[in-house]
């Protein structure tokens, strides 16, 4: 059995003895002094153990630490051993880039580089138009700033175009640059940052109510700028709310956005547990580019994380061991009161939010 200790960064193997006496140590237990004479080796097992700081004392610093986590204790062990064993010490070694570099290149026989792009290619294609840039160019940047708001009302009468959805797409995550490097595949620069230039997200629009576009549930193939069709047909507003957590605002939305990330993607750059906190980063960056694309194209925007994963997972068709679902972001037109009611806030009325005092369910009142 290997201990592993998150809070110290270490691990540390312990025999068969060791093993079976931690089983007696699940609650406080009285423990005699230490005997010097080593008649028992049991009791000088104990003692080793608690040297080691694998068992605590009761009331010792190592207690108090455990006893004082705070929001950590609300969470679960799991997230706190997560944060722990992917927290940095102060001699943390890292790599220059261009060691790195070297590393990779060194490495690409054996470890070939990922594809930097997900496709589907017998899933029938749909091709988006260019994205509408002279509108946003309409919207200076500290407009579209001020007015970048949650929106949780939508007219189910008034579709998402499909003008709207190519642009919100080209911007969130199409490629508008690509950087070529010496012995690898070029680099993809979105205009959302992602560590590495790795960009393991991926987008899968659930189309609702979008003018010019089928409903159904698609693939965005970035570089192609080409919606993938993976379950054609309508989709039931229903079935979306329970994808999500049962938010039932999800019945108004035109389009929603499934985020993955492909962890080979990340992990053949990156091998460390930290990684993981940067998928999140980037699904973060990611969900600001389509609220402030969004906002800019007088649409409403929301984002979330309350998801059943194993269900959207099933409905993709993802092997959570080579790609999680990370978050979603949904848009649609809003409804009249709702637009009024953020104009009022951008001229100084009172603030308020959308969920307050309000029992709308997205399907009409």
């Amino acid at each position: 059995m290997v201990c592993d200790d998150p809070v110290l960064h270490r691990q540390l193997a312990l025999s068969p003895g060791a093993q079976r006496l931690l089983a007696r140590f699940a609650d406080w237990t009285e423990v005699a002094e230490s005997d010097d004479s080593g008649a028992d080796p049991e009791l000088r097992l104990v003692h080793q153990l608690h040297a080691a700081r694998i068992l605590i004392a009761e009331e010792s610093p190592e207690d108090r630490l455990v006893r004082s986590l705070g929001a950590w204790s609300e969470w679960g062990t799991a997230a706190t051993y997560f944060h722990l064993s992917s927290r940095t010490t102060c001699d943390e070694k890292f790599l220059s880039a261009a060691e790195d570099s070297a590393r990779l290149i060194s490495e690409l026989e054996e470890r070939p580089q990922p594809p930097e792009t997900k496709e589907y290619p017998e899933a029938p294609r749909i091709r988006l138009s260019a994205p509408q840039n002279d509108r946003l160019a309409e919207r200076g940047l500290d407009s579209v700033l001020r007015a970048r708001r949650t929106t949780r009302r939508f007219d189910r009468e008034s579709p998402v175009t499909e003008a709207q959805l190519a642009t919100l797409l080209h911007w969130v995550a199409a490629p508008q640059h690509q950087v070529k490097r010496p012995g690898m595949v070029p680099a993809m620069l979105k205009a959302s940052p992602s560590g590495g230039a790795r960009h393991s997200l991926e987008v899968y629009p659930v189309v609702l109510n979008v003018e010019g576009v089928p409903s159904g549930v698609y693939h965005y193939h970035s570089t192609e700028h080409v919606l993938e069709s993976l379950v054609p047909g309508p989709v039931d507003p229903d079935r979306v709310v329970e994808w999500c957590g049962d938010q039932t605002y999800l019945h108004g939305a035109g389009v929603v956005f499934f985020y993955t990330s492909v962890l080979d993607r990340v992990a053949w750059k990156y091998r460390t547990g930290r990684t993981y906190r940067t998928l999140f980063m980037e699904l973060g960056h990611f969900s600001q580019t389509a609220y402030l694309v969004g906002t800019a194209l007088d649409l409403g925007v929301f984002f979330t994380a309350a998801t059943r994963d194993a269900a959207v997972e099933e409905l993709l068709g993802l092997d959570w061991r080579r790609e999680i679902l990370c978050g979603v972001t949904g848009v649609g037109v809003p409804t009249p009161e709702e637009s009024s009611r953020q104009r009022a806030m951008l001229a100084g009325a009172e603030p308020d939010f959308s969920f307050f005092g309000d029992s709308w369910d997205g399907r009409g009142q």
